[in-house]
C-alpha cells in the first residue's frame, strides 16, 4: 500500500526563472517524468490541486488502508478473544461468543484508528506547509512527486543547491 503514495519534496524560489531552472534540473537529473514535476506561481489560488493532483489515488489508498486495517483488527481481535475463551479468566470462559464480539469490535475500530493515522500523512505537512507559506508571500515553488526514497533524497539535494528552501517528505 505505501508504494501508491509517493513522497514529495518542495522547494521555494524568489523568481519564475530559477523556479524553472529548479525543476528542468531535476527533471535532467533524476530522470523524471514531466507530470511528476509541478511549478507552483506566487498567490496562486489552485496550489492545493497541484500539489496533490491525484486525489483518487489517495482516496483509494485511505479506502483500502481502512478495509485492511479494520479487517486485520476483527481477525486479531476474534484470536485473542478464542485464547481467552480456553485460556482466559472465569468470565471469558463463560461466554466466549461475548468475548469473541467485544474483541472483534475494539479490534475493528483499534484497525481504523490505526488505518486514519497512516492516511493522514503527518510526513507531507512540512512540504504543505512550506509551500503554503512560499505562496503567499509571492514567492514560486517547485514540488515533485519522487517515485522512491533513492529518488527523494537525490532530488532533495539537486533543489537544494539552487532554492532559498527545501522540505521533502518520507
Amino acid at each position: 500500500m505505501s508504494n501508491e503514495i509517493r513522497g514529495k519534496v518542495s522547494a521555494t524560489y524568489a523568481d519564475e526563472a530559477s523556479a524553472k531552472k529548479g525543476a528542468a534540473a531535476v527533471l535532467n537529473k533524476a530522470a523524471l517524468q514531466p507530470d511528476e514535476v509541478t511549478i507552483i506561481g506566487p498567490h496562486d489560488s489552485q496550489f492545493d490541486q497541484k500539489l496533490e493532483n491525484k486525489d483518487k489515488k489517495v482516496g483509494f489508498f485511505m479506502l483500502k488502508a481502512h478495509m485492511a486495517f479494520a479487517l486485520i483488527g476483527v481477525v486479531l481481535g476474534a484470536f485473542f478473544a478464542v485464547l481467552l475463551a480456553f485460556y482466559g479468566p472465569s468470565y471469558t470462559q463463560n461466554s466466549p461468543i461475548m468475548t469473541v464480539i467485544a474483541l472483534s469490535i475494539l479490534g475493528f475500530f483499534i484497525g481504523l484508528m490505526l488505518a486514519g493515522f497512516i492516511s493522514l500523512r503527518p510526513d507531507q505537512d512540512g512540504v504543505v506547509n512550506q509551500t503554503r507559506d512560499a505562496t503567499h508571500n509571492g514567492k514560486w515553488v517547485v514540488v515533485v512527486n519522487s517515485p522512491s526514497h533513492e529518488k527523494t533524497e537525490q532530488i532533495y539535494d539537486i533543489l537544494g543547491k539552487s532554492a532559498l528552501s527545501v522540505s521533502s517528505s518520507l
